[in-house]
């Protein structure tokens, strides 16, 4: 195991999980991975400030790739339905299906490439601002 990091239990169900050092200073709660989940899917009211998640990077990643997903889904289907809805009309189903997931994959691809682009623009600018004050 990594120096950094110790085994504590999750406060909530009492699952021994891994925190690093540094937030043992500063967390006041642990909690595990299915306990989070738990209370993203179940909802509560309980704020958690000052709780450390075990989170393992894999499930960070995938969930919060599905929430954004879902995200995305819920505000830009209605805009493409009803520009093309009368387009699709006449499409099978296999075509529907190729062509929505086109779409999807394109404004994901878009999405990411913007993102990129507004980031080297704010890294671009800070380095100049840099040497002007060199």
């Amino acid at each position: 195991m990594d120096e950094t990091v110790v085994r504590v239990s999750c406060d909530f169900c009492g699952k021994e999980i891994e925190c690093p050092k540094h937030m043992l200073e500063t967390a006041k709660k642990h909690m595990c991975h299915t306990c989070f989940q738990d209370r993203i899917d179940n909802g509560s009211g309980e704020e958690l400030k000052d709780v450390h998640v075990d989170l393992p990077p894999e499930k960070f990643i995938e969930e919060t790739a599905e929430r954004m997903v879902d995200k995305m889904i819920d505000k830009v289907f209605p805009l493409v339905w009803s520009e093309r809805k009368d387009e699709f009309k006449e499409l099978s189903k296999k075509d529907l299906a190729y062509e929505m997931f086109g779409a999807g994959a394109y404004i994901a691809l878009s999405n990411l490439m913007k993102l990129q682009h507004e980031q080297g623009m704010k890294k671009d600018d800070a380095e100049q601002r840099r040497c002007e004050h060199e």
